[in-house]
């Protein structure tokens, strides 16, 4: 009975320890793409919840890049003092989403992206999304986002990828789902 005993011990901390220095040899390979960055410069007042309007424009910028097969990673931040310039940055002025007669919302940031050094001014981007009878709140802003998202991508694309994959979705379409 010991013997068995003993044999089990034996083969368990055999196989527990080929087990964990197989997980411990692992090694993760870092991403190797360029880094977009894309600075947000928002009111930091009248925060009414805790997912805010710059969550949203990072999901929406993580979504299109994901939609467009973007060659880059993206990283959201906001803007901070004695921070260094990025080689490549999308820099959003958000303005904010205003409400419009007719249960229509519009989405208006100006943006500028600089690319090595070399800055391109984009003017105001505007997204316009009338909702539907009872719709969801939040439903309703993520498609708000994204559509804006995807109207800058249709800007920043021909400045920053040189070569076109396929023909790219249209905005409205990508941003409410419909293909």
């Amino acid at each position: 009975m010991k013997t068995r005993r003993t044999a089990f011990l034996l083969a368990s901390t055999l196989f527990l320890t080929a087990a964990s220095t197989h997980a411990i040899t692992e090694v993760k390979v870092p991403d190797e793409r360029p880094k977009l960055a894309i600075v947000v410069i928002d009111n930091l007042q009248n925060r009414r919840s805790g997912f805010t309007e710059f969550d949203r424009i990072d999901l929406a910028f993580q979504y299109v890049a994901k939609q467009r097969k973007w060659p880059v990673t993206v990283t959201a931040e906001r803007l901070a003092a004695d921070t260094p310039a990025h080689p490549i940055e999308l820099r959003i002025f958000y303005q904010g989403v205003r409400e419009d007669i007719g249960n229509e919302f519009t989405f208006r940031a100006w943006m500028t992206l600089a690319v090595n050094g070399v800055k391109h001014d984009l003017g105001i981007i505007s997204y316009r999304y009338t909702i539907r009878p009872w719709e969801n709140n939040d439903d309703m802003k993520d498609k708000i986002f994204r559509g804006a998202a995807f109207a800058t991508a249709d800007k920043i694309e021909p400045l920053l990828f040189t070569r076109v994959r396929g023909r790219p979705v249209s905005s409205r379409d990508a941003a409410t789902g419909n293909r």
